[in-house]
């Protein structure tokens, strides 16, 4: 098999079949599974100085970590090296003296969905991909017509009919092709887009399908390392496919593997009540996840998939094998957890603030000690939901004309 940098060759996770990196291929050709990009460790280790300082780069810093792509062929908007912020709110009035929140609503299009777009399309320019197609509940589309037309290469976004208005337009923002997708459930779903691949010969970029996407999640665990010159004791993420949460525990992982850190933390994914499929099979502890729930009955828009892929195996093994936890929360939290991130000075969509919701119940239970190193992964802006900023952020109390009489009695009123 051709080597691609550090990448030795993609391996199926169920049937353990190994393919070349250069095959154009998505699920594993004989059994269908999920196929995963193995590395040569002690090549990575020859890059490990990049972890000894924190540099706020984009994650194309950490090329070496990905499979090979040729300068000409990178698609990049400055995705990556987002800021690590330490909580001066909410940290300090749940006890938490070490509660980070790694803030990606600054990204090139206002989600991490970028960091895993400018690889995985990147990627397919390097193979020779010439027709794209993915789904999306609105954040993912809106990264691939970006990076798609940024780097001239053909696709077509599926997006949810339940997205937003908001997230809708952004995708055709963009100059992207895009069609509104109806589907009762993430099955339907996954079916199709099987089907464009072995009946149209699309490429598909739907998470794991797409087997490069996350590899882009373990900078996450990069940048948090490196700046923090420590593993968090928890990673909180949401968790829709479930993406974000695996790639990060792959990166951590290969920081361990190349004995940069001494352990990983624990991996909490978060997701809406109304669809806590991944919470239901770890309590239960089952093999595999079942559907379950209605989408339609949350705000959480991005992470309101009321099935897993293939079963969620993957999720079960990471949350499982870090001695992590799946969490659930509901609106009313969500929304609350909103509030206490715009108090931080962070501006989170519903989906992104689940993370804290879901800290918050569990640091209130006192399972977060005091002296515990968190890190919440806010994933994507509020500005891609405008209406649930409207409902839950007042509109200002006061009114005033332009006098300065009227103007000092109001700066007495608040005591200024």
């Amino acid at each position: 098999m051709e080597k691609s940098g550090n990448a030795t060759h993609l391996r199926c996770d169920d049937c353990g079949s190994e393919f070349d990196l250069r095959q154009i291929v998505s699920l594993c050709p004989k059994c269908g599974g999920l196929l995963e990009v193995c590395y040569d460790l002690e090549g990575l280790k020859k890059s490990s100085h990049l972890f000894s300082e924190y540099v706020r780069d984009s994650i194309w810093r950490y090329r070496d970590f990905f499979p090979r792509v040729q300068d000409k062929n990178i698609v990049s908007l400055g995705e990556g090296g987002t800021p690590l912020v330490k909580s001066v709110s909410l940290g300090p009035s749940l006890g938490l003296d070490n509660l980070y929140f790694k803030n990606d609503t600054l990204m090139p299009t206002g989600s991490f969905k970028d960091r895993g777009y400018s690889l995985a399309i990147s990627y397919a320019k390097e193979l020779g991909v010439t027709r794209g197609v993915t789904y999306s509940s609105g954040n993912a589309g809106a990264s691939f017509s970006a990076y798609s037309v940024r780097g001239n290469f053909p696709g077509l976004v599926m997006v949810d009919s339940q997205a937003s208005a908001t997230k809708k337009s952004m995708i055709m923002l963009y100059g992207m092709n895009a069609t509104v997708l109806n589907a009762s459930n993430f099955g339907q779903i996954e079916a199709l887009i099987e089907k464009s691949v072995t009946e149209l010969g699309c490429y598909p970029f739907v998470n794991f399908v797409n087997p490069i996407r996350h590899e882009a999640m373990k900078t996450f665990a990069y940048e948090i390392y490196s700046e923090l010159k420590r593993m968090p004791d928890y990673s909180f993420h949401c968790v829709g496919t479930g993406g974000g949460l695996w790639g990060t525990w792959k990166g951590y992982n290969e920081l361990a593997q190349m004995g940069i850190a001494d352990r990983v933390p624990r991996m909490a994914a978060v997701q809406p009540e109304c669809v806590n499929w991944l919470e239901r099979a770890i309590e239960s502890g089952a093999d595999a996840i079942a559907p379950y729930g209605d989408g339609t009955k949350t705000i959480a828009q991005s992470i309101n998939g009321n099935s897993p892929l293939q079963g969620g195996k993957r999720l079960l093994k990471a949350v499982r094998d870090s001695g992590g936890m799946a969490l659930s929360v509901s609106d009313e939290e969500i929304k609350a957890a909103m509030l206490d991130l715009g108090h931080e000075g962070i501006a989170a969509e519903p989906s992104s603030a689940s993370t804290v919701a879901a800290l918050k119940k569990k640091a209130k239970e006192g399972l977060i000690r005091s002296d515990d190193l968190v890190v919440c992964i806010i994933t994507g802006t509020a500005l891609k939901q405008p209406k649930v900023v409207e409902q839950i952020a007042s509109t200002p109390k006061f009114e005033i004309k332009a006098d300065i009489g009227e103007l000092r009695e109001l700066l007495g009123k608040l005591g200024y």
